[in-house]
């Protein structure tokens, strides 16, 4: 299975038209509104790579209103999920949740991936082919308490140099 995650900046306000077509992308498994450095976040997964890289080009990147992607390819061998899907709906619905992309010294993603799943909050994470390293997706009560996991846990890890928070906007996305 490959998977890819595609980080969007789009004008003001135009989220929820953005979302409503990502919806009809057969890749596109979950979009989520984010506070931070990005607007949207996707999850794309298919079991054909080049499916993958057809829904980015000339699905995604063809939206309009959409001013610049940042795509994340997933290298699949270094990776956990520790949710299933109706321990996630669940999460969706009651818990705040974060995506923290992290950038690490080089040839230590296993063991930081290692240490990433000792901690509950943190539901999946990824190792990525480029400029970062690894993301990783979390859920707690609040947003303060996100903020505390990843100031005082992440980025307490052996080997982290930086991390990007996308704060997930609750009501505003999908899960297929």
């Amino acid at each position: 299975m490959s998977k890819a995650y595609v980080l969007l900046s789009n004008e003001s306000g135009t989220e929820d038209s953005i979302l409503s077509y990502l919806n009809h992308i057969e890749s596109v498994k979950e979009a989520h509104g984010t506070f931070g450095s990005y607007d949207i976040l996707t999850k794309l997964e298919s079991s054909d790579e080049q499916k993958i890289q057809n829904d980015i080009s000339h699905g995604i990147r063809k939206i309009k209103k959409i001013s610049s992607t940042l795509t994340l390819l997933v290298n699949e061998k270094l990776s956990f999920k520790k949710v299933t899907k109706s321990e996630k709906e669940i999460l969706d619905k009651y818990m705040a949740q974060a995506f923290v992309i992290i950038h690490c010294s080089r040839s230590h993603e296993s063991s930081i991936l290692q240490e990433l799943e000792k901690i509950p909050e943190i539901l999946e994470a990824d190792n990525l082919i480029g400029s970062f390293e690894i993301i990783c997706k979390l859920a707690a009560p609040t947003y303060n308490e996100i903020s505390n996991i990843i100031s005082k846990k992440i980025r307490k890890i052996s080997n982290i140099k930086s991390t990007i928070t996308l704060n997930v906007v609750g009501n505003q996305g999908f899960t297929k």
